[in-house]
């Protein structure tokens, strides 16, 4: 419930205040943890190994995130980029031995939070230097 809220805090303060990096990125986050949700198979042991859909998810995201990253003269989208390649990379733990499931689920959730962290102060650095240059307005 948190990371919804703070999630849809983030996307409304984009939309707002933000530029087409910020907006392009919450969009990407907001719809791939939706999609994560709808697309999680239903099986008695959950974490028990790679899930295949929302790994391509991911790859998904980060194929966007890529996007806002290679053309911006930002530095948040480096930060974003990082944060979701932990993601994928903890897509593979199932796959060690003796890992425990709660340890994958925890890895995966893990980068969600710092990622809309991040984007939040993007979000806020883009508007203070459109205040600055005479753009915006407070």
């Amino acid at each position: 419930m948190f990371f919804g809220i703070l999630m849809w805090s983030v996307f409304i303060y984009a939309f707002r205040r933000g530029g087409w990096e910020e907006k392009l990125a919450i969009t990407g986050v907001t719809v791939s943890a939706y999609l994560s949700v709808l697309l999680r198979e239903p099986s008695e042991d959950p974490f028990g190994q790679v899930e295949v859909q929302v790994l391509s998810v991911d790859i998904a995201l980060l194929v966007i995130l890529l996007i806002v990253a290679f053309p911006s003269r930002k530095y948040w989208p480096l930060w974003v980029v990082a944060m979701q390649g932990m993601t994928l990379l903890a897509h593979f733990l199932p796959l060690m031995p003796n890992m425990l499931p709660w340890t994958y689920y925890n890895a995966e959730a893990l980068w969600s939070y710092p990622t809309l962290v991040v984007l939040a102060f993007g979000i806020y650095n883009h508007h203070k230097a459109k205040i600055s240059a005479g753009l915006a307005t407070s």
